[in-house]
């Protein structure tokens, strides 16, 4: 039986790892084979490590914004097709800490539209493009993730301020508005304790899992 890919997604400092971690310890407990990683990939992708570079400021970002999403897409390209696809063939749960909809979420800050980035998904990755089964959207306010993020790191990066935060947030909401996604898109409030937020993601998650036996 084919296996699933489950999504966490929000904006910085919405609590998507700690989610995530405390998912793969509930579901290894359950006897489920379970993998899980973030993105960009900056383990074993040569574009993912570009990525994390720019993202730290030590390269240089493309000047057109859209370019740096298409380097986002390149690098899902190599998760899907060396990670996630082998890992859920054979009836794993594949978790991951950013997927499409934050290229999406984040790229619309260029002004292009959702369904923009999505057929750019389509054109680089074409029929292999693997949509999650599931994608749990963390919510918190733009100021709440800055002000975590501020806690975190003592600092914060021009994509972490609340302002940009909070436009980032909206794109995820207009997302799952969107026919073909809401289905499989559940938001939780992250703005409680971690535990409480586990028990909404828990019963989301619960729903889609093939039964044990």
């Amino acid at each position: 039986m084919p296996g699933l890919l489950i999504a966490f997604e929000g904006i910085d400092g919405a609590g998507k790892f700690t989610q995530l971690s405390k998912t793969k310890a509930w579901l290894n407990s359950l006897g489920f084979q379970v993998a899980s990683s973030s993105e960009p990939n900056d383990e074993d992708s040569p574009i993912g490590k570009t990525i994390r570079k720019m993202l730290q400021h030590d390269e240089p970002m493309p000047e057109d914004p859209v370019e740096f999403q298409r380097m986002y897409t390149i690098d899902r390209a190599q998760d899907i097709f060396a990670r996630i696809n082998p890992f859920i063939r054979y009836g794993g749960v594949y978790l991951i800490e950013r997927f499409a909809f934050s290229n999406i979420a984040y790229g619309m800050l260029s002004g292009k539209s959702a369904r923009f980035f999505i057929k750019l998904h389509k054109s680089v990755i074409g029929p292999s493009m693997l949509w999650p089964h599931l994608t749990i959207l963390v919510d918190v306010s733009g100021k709440e993730g800055a002000k975590r993020r501020a806690e975190t790191t003592g600092r914060l990066e021009y994509y972490e301020r609340a302002d940009i935060l909070e436009k980032v947030r909206k794109n995820f909401l207009k997302i799952t508005r969107l026919p073909e996604f809401a289905p499989r898109i559940v938001v939780v409030d992250g703005e409680r304790e971690p535990e409480t937020v586990f028990e909404d993601v828990k019963n989301a998650i619960e729903r889609i899992l093939p039964t044990r036996k």
